[in-house]
């Protein structure tokens, strides 16, 4: 082989690892949730569609109990792999669904739950059934939701 013909191969191979990290889904798939940050928590339910019993089960709570929901400063994301996804009743983009699946290492076909705290942090994440009152009860245990709730009753 030639040095025109190496460089040659090196060019090509260059412009191949360009385009591929020009293209890489963990580059351009990515939800900015910092601001949410200390302003509201996040409610995030995954599942295959709007007909999961579980997905069901999860939304008729958050439709009943919506003056909770409010009250928690919650922000309920809604991500759905054959119906539209939303974030509190408005549309999310399907490039904002997957990168909230792929940032929470949640996989197709899978149904999950995911509360995160003010501060960013994951405060649960569970892939079996939980409802809408252990998640109520975990955010007034904490310090963050007992000050508020101390600052609402002066």
């Amino acid at each position: 082989m030639t040095v025109r013909h190496g460089l040659k191969a090196f060019g090509c191979l260059l412009a191949l690892l360009t385009v591929w990290l020009a293209f890489d889904r963990k580059d351009t798939a990515s939800m900015d949730l910092t601001p949410f940050e200390w302003k509201n928590r996040l409610l995030i339910i995954f599942a295959p569609d709007s007909r999961h019993p579980y997905f069901k089960q999860i939304q008729a709570e958050i439709s009943t109990r919506r003056a909770g929901v409010a009250d928690r400063d919650l922000v309920v994301f809604e991500v759905l792999e054959r119906d539209p996804s939303q974030m509190n009743g408005s549309p999310l983009s399907l490039s904002d669904a997957d990168a909230l699946r792929e940032r929470f290492e949640i996989p197709r076909n899978t149904h999950a739950l995911i509360l995160v705290g003010k501060d960013g942090g994951v405060k649960l994440k569970r892939s079996e059934p939980v409802s809408l009152a252990e998640v109520f009860e975990l955010i007034d245990s904490m310090p963050m939701r007992r000050n508020e709730m101390l600052q609402k009753k002066q």
